[in-house]
């Protein structure tokens, strides 16, 4: 008879556990990331703090830890650097708990929210007195577009690095859909399968980035920033970009007409601005 009870007591207990990780899921797959009001817990900051200058950094990825030395390379420290949170590295519970639960709906909502996170660290530095730049690269650089087309900030410089204004359809429908693609010689859309060494757990955190960069490429920013002057945007780009794509000559042509510096890396693959002598002109066109 206890033995009975017992199985009884220990079965009500899994079903109420079940329960309670089921309403876990829905409430991380329903309740959008919600920020602090305290600023100063959206970003880490490094290099010389004292500068006037300060150099907010918006990171590739997406991924779930934010890596503070993603842009080393471009040797920046002798300002003021902020690495500034996604809300995917703000709240990991987006790619590591909810990864193939999060919607497509879910990822645009989170991208706006990175998006208003970068704009509150802009402003808090600029109540400060300091002279923003803001840096990105890759899924960084179409999450500024979104920024400049909604708040329209004042940023001294913007520096976006390897990113496109217009995703083909078919390029980000299948991130929407969980596919991933590559652009073959940085011009041909591709499917790209998983590598074979690639762990379950890896696979289905892989899915939610994939719907946070659909998130972003389903916008078109040649039709939210055409009555914006973007003079102060350097976009530079690899002209075998075999991650985002090159850009086309329609997008190229619509940076040069709203007035942005466009740098093109012959021959250049998604990270070539990161090594010399881009970096060093680049720096150059931010600072001179």
């Amino acid at each position: 008879m206890n033995k009975v009870k017992n199985a009884l007591v220990l079965m009500f207990i899994a079903i109420f556990i079940s329960s309670c990780s089921k309403d876990d899921l829905k409430t991380q797959r329903d309740n959008v990331t919600q920020l602090p009001n305290d600023v100063t817990k959206l970003y880490v900051e490094k290099g010389n703090t004292k500068s006037n200058k300060v150099i907010l950094y918006s990171n590739g990825g997406p991924d779930s830890k934010l890596s503070t030395d993603y842009f080393d390379d471009l040797n920046f420290s002798e300002f003021h650097e902020v690495y500034v949170h996604q809300t995917n590295t703000y709240n990991k519970r987006v790619i590591v708990g909810l990864n193939e639960n999060l919607t497509f709906e879910r990822a645009i909502k989170e991208d706006q929210v990175s998006v208003k996170i970068l704009y509150r660290v802009i402003e808090h530095f600029r109540k400060q007195g300091k002279e923003v730049y803001v840096v990105g690269h890759s899924f960084g650089a179409v999450l500024i577009p979104s920024l400049i087309a909604e708040y329209k900030p004042k940023v001294k410089k913007y520096l976006i690095m390897a990113g496109r204004l217009d995703f083909p359809d078919l390029v980000w429908q299948g991130f929407r859909d969980r596919k991933s693609y590559i652009f073959k010689e940085g011009v041909t859309p591709t499917p790209e399968n998983f590598s074979s060494d690639i762990s379950e757990v890896e696979k289905k955190e892989s899915y939610a980035k994939f719907r946070l960069q659909a998130g972003f490429g389903k916008n078109r920013y040649t039709q939210l920033l055409k009555d914006i002057d973007l003079s102060n945007v350097i976009y530079a780009f690899g002209e075998k970009d075999e991650a985002v794509g090159r850009l086309t000559n329609k997008e190229i042509n619509f940076l040069t007409t709203h007035k942005a510096t466009v740098y093109k890396v012959p021959d250049g693959s998604h990270s070539s601005m990161f090594e010399s002598p881009h970096k060093e002109k680049l720096k150059k066109l931010m600072f001179d």
